[in-house]
This record gives C-alpha cells, sequence and structure tokens, in this order.
C-alpha cells in the first residue's frame, strides 16, 4: 500500500476561536475510534465538541490507511481492545472500512481471500462482528458511522458493499447504533454533495479535497458538526450551549499527554491500494 502525496488543505480558514479544555468532573467518556477521518480534522473537530460538554470526556485512537482487512499491518482487533480497557468508554464512536476494499489477510500473514472470491463477504462480515465482541461491554453503546459518500464512481461500488455488510451487523445487535451519514452528503438530487454552509465559515465551503475522500478543514467540521447530535443523543444528553470550535490540534495527543490516545498523521489517504 503506497502511500498518496499529503493533500494540501483548503487555505480559507474559520474564524478562530479557542478550544475549551475538558471539563475536570465529565461523568461520561466517548472513545473515538477509526482511520485517517479520526485521526484529521473530523476527528479533532468531534472530539473538541465532545469535550466542551460538561458532562463529557472524549478520547481517540486513530491510525490512518487502516481498517479490518490487514491486521498483519494495523491490528484494530488488539487496538481496540486496549483503548476500551484503558477508557472504559459509555460510548465507542467508529468508522473504520474505507481502506477494506482489497485482500483479506490474518495476522500471522497467511494465504489472502481476494477480493471478489465469494468468500470474502463472510469473512469481511466475521470481522466485523468480532471486532464489535471486542470492543462491547455491558452497558456500553457502539455508535456506527457509515462511510460517507464520496460521488467516486468505482471507489463507491466497493463502498456500498462494505456499507451493507457492516450495516447488517450492527443492525443485528442491541447494544449498537447505525448512524446514516447518506443524508449528511448528498444533495436533493442525490448527488455527492460538494459544498454547504459550514458554522465558522462566512460562504459556503468545499467539504472534500482534491482526493475526493478526505475532508477539508470545513468538511471536517461539517461532519463532526452532524455527529455531534447523534453520539449525546445516545448518551441522553442535550447539546450544551456552544460555540464554534476551532481544533487546536491536527492529530489526537499520545495517551501520556492529556489522556487522548495517539493517531497517525493521516498523511496517506484513506483509501488503500487493492
Amino acid at each position: 500500500m503506497s502511500p498518496a502525496p499529503v493533500l494540501p488543505a483548503v487555505p480559507v480558514q474559520p474564524t478562530p476561536r479557542p478550544a475549551p479544555a475538558p471539563a475536570p468532573g465529565a461523568e461520561h467518556t466517548v472513545l473515538l475510534l477509526g482511520d485517517s477521518l479520526i485521526a484529521t480534522g473530523f476527528g479533532d473537530t468531534l472530539q473538541a465538541e465532545l469535550d466542551a460538554h460538561p458532562s463529557v470526556r472524549c478520547r481517540r485512537k486513530a491510525k490512518s490507511s487502516t481498517g479490518l482487512s490487514r491486521p498483519d499491518f494495523f491490528d484494530w482487533m488488539e487496538a481496540g481492545r486496549q483503548e476500551v480497557e484503558r477508557h472504559q468508554p459509555e460510548v465507542v464512536v467508529v468508522i473504520l472500512g474505507g481502506n477494506d476494499g482489497q485482500a483479506l489477510r490474518d495476522k500471522a500473514g497467511g494465504s489472502a481471500i481476494a477480493w471478489g472470491q465469494a468468500e470474502w463477504e463472510t469473512a469481511y462480515r466475521q470481522r466485523v462482528q468480532d471486532f464489535l465482541g471486542v470492543i462491547a461491554a455491558p452497558g456500553r453503546k457502539i455508535v456506527w458511522l457509515e462511510l460517507p459518500t464520496t460521488g467516486l464512481r468505482r471507489f463507491e461500488k466497493k463502498l456500498a458493499l462494505i456499507r451493507g455488510l457492516q450495516r447488517e451487523v450492527i443492525a443485528a445487535r442491541e447494544d449498537a447504533v447505525h448512524v446514516d451519514t447518506h443524508p449528511f452528503f448528498t444533495d436533493a438530487r442525490g448527488h455527492a454533495l460538494q459544498e454547504a454552509h459550514v458554522e465558522g465559515f462566512r460562504k459556503p465551503m468545499r467539504l472534500r479535497m482534491t482526493d475526493g475522500v478526505h475532508f477539508t478543514v470545513a468538511g471536517g467540521r461539517y461532519f463532526a458538526d452532524k455527529v455531534y447530535p447523534e453520539v449525546l443523543g445516545v448518551l441522553g444528553l442535550e447539546p450544551a450551549p456552544r460555540h464554534a470550535i476551532a481544533p487546536a490540534h491536527g492529530t489526537a495527543h499520545s495517551a501520556s499527554g492529556h489522556g487522548a490516545s495517539s493517531a497517525s498523521h493521516a498523511a496517506e489517504p484513506v483509501v488503500a491500494t487493492p
């Protein structure tokens, strides 16, 4: 999997505002898990928004160019287990799968199941089930974010299958909520949304970078603003009085810093080479 060049962010920035520190007496812990979408602006903004709520403490673990297909590269089963044991979250928010449209391999590097083989769907479905089993616990809710619509026809064919399998597994669990992100990123005709009004910006802003997958600064905030109330709803909380939050950091802190888990820099695209 060869990483693509680092893509420049949209130069227009929102009006800067300080990001509030997490409330010291927060009673609910939320853990964010995912690939480069969590590692970069979307995850950064969502974490800042949740931490701004007086009843919520948010932690984050992200690794770019990863998913459930290549545990020989990065093992989300083990990483997920470690993170939920470390933070004991009440809610786990997950977005994974954009890199999974490729051969499935095991951690030991054994025989791969090629993309397109009949057994691929069965094996991938099982991996999603196993991952959910690892991060689940009594009383804990899992919020699974559907992979956002990209408008890239060839890529969307892969994503359609992956979304469907994930949705199927989530629907069978009482402790998990599937968030349909399709309405967030499509216009009235069902086409991929290119621009939108975003809090903190004076005019409609581009949502995607030039690769058509990753979010611009504005796009990351737009997505976070959509997901924020979904997470609070699962917690049974009302949104706190908010100001537009400009994330203070481009990636998550290391666990030894302020309690948030580590995240890679997401210079890589979310799309892995098949």
